[in-house]
């Protein structure tokens, strides 16, 4: 809220500094100038930020730079599309940034999927030993999901504990005695149950509020790591 302020007050105190160009300039001009002011507030605080400043310019705009002076009033057709269309500036502007920002986390994401990928394709090929590639797939799926523990045990999964799948969550029909917020995630490799993780998550989801990409990226890497077990065992 803070910053918020800061930055208004600061795009505020540009309309401010223009009050002695307006009698030169016409106030398309100005308003050409508080464009770049808007645009910059959404870029420093995203769409709520940049539809706070748009306002806050446009009134400004209105009460120091149009006539009347000193008032909200507006004589000109002109200065009113102006006025909006600096709102409008702040919204759109705010939600350009947003998705900029949003196609950003989502491509360093992604990057980070395939990083993970390489590093434990390497670890399997190096011939790397299964209780390290098995800490190493913990840690991903710690930070992959936000778990609170991930541990991994031999064999398939209980028969009371909700399961992990890329189809969703196998959920079983009667109460766990693990609680909600434990999930298991099957190790498999052609078929074969090698093991499993049960995940703990910092509140009661059965599986069910995992998002579908990190569903399916769960599985795959635990998918990954059965394929490297198998290999070991048969080396």
């Amino acid at each position: 809220m803070a910053r918020t302020m800061s930055i208004v007050v600061v795009a505020v105190g540009v309309v401010g500094a223009l009050i002695p160009l307006r009698d030169h300039l016409r106030n398309t001009n100005l308003a050409l100038v508080l464009v770049l002011v808007v645009l910059a507030g959404a870029v420093l605080g995203g769409r709520g930020v940049g539809v706070v400043v748009g306002v806050a310019v446009a009134v400004a705009f209105d009460f120091f730079l149009t006539q009347p002076y000193q008032s909200i009033k507006i004589e000109r057709g002109d200065d009113i599309q102006t006025t909006v269309l600096l709102a409008a500036v702040g919204l759109v502007g705010g939600e350009l940034v947003e998705w900029a920002r949003r196609n950003q986390r989502d491509a360093d994401a992604r990057r980070k999927e395939v990083e993970h990928f390489h590093r434990r394709a390497e670890l399997a090929s190096w011939g790397e030993r299964p209780g390290r590639l098995i800490s190493r797939t913990q840690e991903e799926l710690a930070e992959m999901l936000g778990l609170l523990d991930a541990s991994y045990q031999p064999g398939p999964p209980p028969n009371d504990v909700s399961v992990l799948t890329h189809d969703g969550a196998r959920v079983p029909a009667g109460q766990s005695d693990a609680g909600g917020d434990v999930v298991a995630l099957p190790v498999r490799a052609h078929g074969r149950d090698l093991g499993h993780f049960m995940l703990v998550f910092p509140h009661a989801t059965v599986g069910i509020s995992v998002p579908a990409d990190r569903r399916h990226e769960a599985v795959a890497v635990a998918d990954q790591l059965g394929m490297a077990l198998l290999r070991y065992q048969h080396g």
